[in-house]
């Protein structure tokens, strides 16, 4: 296709050629025939569009306060009695101290606004969205924060709860996703959030667009033309007066750079556009590797083979990178995740899903910016491949030509920039869904049900528009802020009076009500003190003990059950004072046994370093104590 809103985004990693091939005009039609919005995603975009665009809820609450909004936590189900049980529970055990902090807010007037869903109430396996909120309580519609609140965080895999779920959710309510490999992550994020909100940055407001224009490359010449330049140039002129915007376009915006834009000069609000990176099905490097920052350094589709030279991924931010109150947008293939099924590469007349992964994933990047130590709240990315149509549309009254069409950019990111909550912002992107995704489905009844003419070429646009606007997705709880900040005051206050208004605020954060019940930052300290209590008795006494013989005797003798047969052969005690005792493994012959020793050394370093994390993680709540 030569026209400029079809520019596909996405370079394979192997080659340095495109990741899809050119599709005509009338295969893509065949394939939008061939997938029609379903009836109920149909009757959902048709409510939303009726729904205003500041008020996704229902009258007379409001979005950027979650005491009116609510929060909810979202797990996958379980079944009891499992290691699946008990990693659970050990993730929501890391994220207690943000748990804490949203239950003060989103519960602060009606306890039905705070909700954690697990047990009988997660997300069960193939439910549709409107299954999962009927077994809530909530319907169609308008959101009701009574029913289920609007702020909804998914703590899951996209294999376990699916992009899809997450898609259809996200037309009416404000929906995040975090997942992580290690526990270690979940903990530091909490932290994160949580030092945001109750901590936060006091700084200058500084935003940043980095944007790549490689040679001979039409799909990054059409983002940074037409997508990066004109939004630095609006939201400069818009935020003048509170916000630093400071572009990096083109030869600018090399690997070097973005990494000192993710090291020591961090913005609070980091804007990337630019390829995404690809690997096939099965490729070693397509779970760390997909969906990188493809830099200024290739040479552009002519160049060949990429190198990881070319391109950053999550590995490449520097080791000591403060991240902290910082939210990233990245328009780039795969730069939020990765689905299973590919939709923009079936044959013509083949209606069988591509496999482009062997399982849905969270892109690495995204996964590494708010896992860390000091990192990020929370990142804007697209799932599956990117288009130029999410920024330009064909001009109807000029054969050939194209028309900026950015508002949407502009209207999300000026609401970030005035301290919004990132999925109230969002909601600009799924009202462009609704819109696009109720035209596509009244022009393929037309040609279904009531064999209307349509040209493939208005299909052909339609189908992509709609399927590339659904792909935006928040990982991160959407509920944050950029620098944890609260929404502008003028913008939140209501009728009842400045004094009103005073002793409300000092309620939330500092006092106590009329009932005696404490405010946000007193439940808050006294939840994060508990925690810290608990953890530092942990820490203050490290014991590592290697056991030999059966596997399920030596985690029941772990648990406590001293019945089984499991057989300790090694034995370390490390007290934070120093001292040590150590029981070394010794043959029948009374010699040292060197291999069952060396794999017990190797676990006694691995439990000192999580120690020695968690200590950090300690240390970085304590007012003071640094970064």
């Amino acid at each position: 296709m030569s026209d400029d809103t079809l520019a596909f985004n996405g370079v394979d990693g192997r080659t340095g050629a495109y990741l899809l091939p050119p599709l005509g005009v009338a295969q893509l039609a065949r394939i939008a025939l061939g997938h029609a919005v379903a009836g109920t995603e149909r009757d959902e975009a048709a409510r939303r569009l009726a729904v205003d665009i500041d008020f996704p809820l229902k009258e007379g609450e409001d979005p950027d306060d979650l005491s009116q909004a609510g929060w909810a936590l979202v797990f996958p189900f379980v079944r009891k009695g499992g290691e699946a049980e008990a990693h659970q529970a050990a993730i929501r055990e890391a994220l207690a101290p943000l748990l804490a902090l949203r239950r003060s807010q989103a519960a602060r007037r009606d306890e039905r606004r705070y909700r954690e869903c697990l047990g009988s109430e997660a997300y069960r396996p193939g439910e549709t969205k409107q299954q999962f909120l009927t077994r809530m309580g909530a319907g169609p519609g308008p959101v009701d924060p009574d029913k289920f609140p609007y702020y909804v965080l998914l703590v899951a895999s996209p294999e376990e709860i699916s992009y899809r779920v997450q898609y259809q959710l996200d037309v009416q309510y404000a929906v995040g996703r975090i997942h992580f490999d290690t526990i270690e992550e979940y903990a530091r994020y909490a932290v994160n959030v949580v030092e945001a909100e109750t901590r936060p940055s006091r700084g200058p407001r500084r935003m940043a667009v980095w944007a790549t224009e490689n040679a001979d490359d039409r799909a990054t010449r059409a983002s940074a033309r037409y997508l990066a330049a004109p939004l630095a140039d609006f939201l400069e002129r818009d935020q003048a007066d509170r916000w630093q915007v400071s572009r990096f376009l083109g030869d600018q915006a090399t690997k070097h750079r973005l990494a000192a834009l993710l090291g020591r000069d961090v913005p609070s609000l980091l804007v990337t556009a630019s390829h995404g990176v690809g690997f096939s099905a099965g490729d070693p490097r397509q779970r760390a590797d997909q969906g990188a920052l493809l830099c200024q350094d290739w040479g552009g589709p002519r160049a060949g083979v990429l190198t990881p030279d070319h391109y950053f991924t999550g590995d490449d931010i520097p080791a000591d990178a403060d991240l902290r109150g910082m939210v990233g947008f990245h328009f780039a293939c795969f730069g939020a995740g990765t689905p299973k099924h590919d939709d923009f590469s079936r044959g013509a007349g083949a209606p069988a899903l591509v496999d482009i992964a062997p399982h849905a994933f969270v892109a690495r990047l995204p996964q590494r910016m708010l896992g860390r130590a000091r990192g990020a709240l929370a990142c804007i990315g697209h799932v599956d491949r990117a288009w130029a149509s999410s920024f330009l549309q064909a001009d109807p009254q000029n054969a050939g030509a194209t028309t900026t069409q950015i508002a949407v950019f502009e209207s999300a990111l000026k609401r970030l920039m005035e301290g919004r909550c990132v999925g109230h912002a969002m909601d600009y992107f799924d009202l462009r869904y609704a819109e696009l995704a109720s035209d596509l489905a009244s022009r393929i009844e037309d040609a279904t049900k009531y064999d209307v003419a349509v040209d493939d070429a208005e299909l052909a646009k339609l189908w992509l528009y709609a399927n590339d606007a659904r792909d935006y997705a928040v990982i991160g709880d959407p509920a944050v802020r950029i620098g944890g900040s609260a929404a502008p005051l003028a913008a939140r206050t209501r009728p009842e009076g400045a004094a009103d208004l005073t002793r409300e605020l000092d309620y939330r954060w500092f006092g106590n009500d009329a009932d005696g019940k404490p405010g946000i930052l007193k439940q808050l300290a006294q939840s994060t003190i508990d925690a810290l209590r608990r953890t530092v008795a942990d820490v203050l006494s490290l014991e590592v003990t290697t056991y030999a013989g059966d596997v399920e005797n030596a985690r029941a003798a772990a648990a406590g059950d001293a019945t089984g047969h499991a057989r300790p052969k090694a034995y370390t005690c490390c007290k934070i004072d120093g001292d040590t005792i150590l029981s070394v493994p010794l043959d029948e012959h009374g010699a040292v046994e060197a291999e069952l020793w060396r794999i017990h050394e190797a676990a006694v370093a691995q439990a000192r370093q999580q120690r020695a994390d968690t200590l950090r993680l300690i240390l970085s709540l304590l007012p003071g104590a640094g970064p």
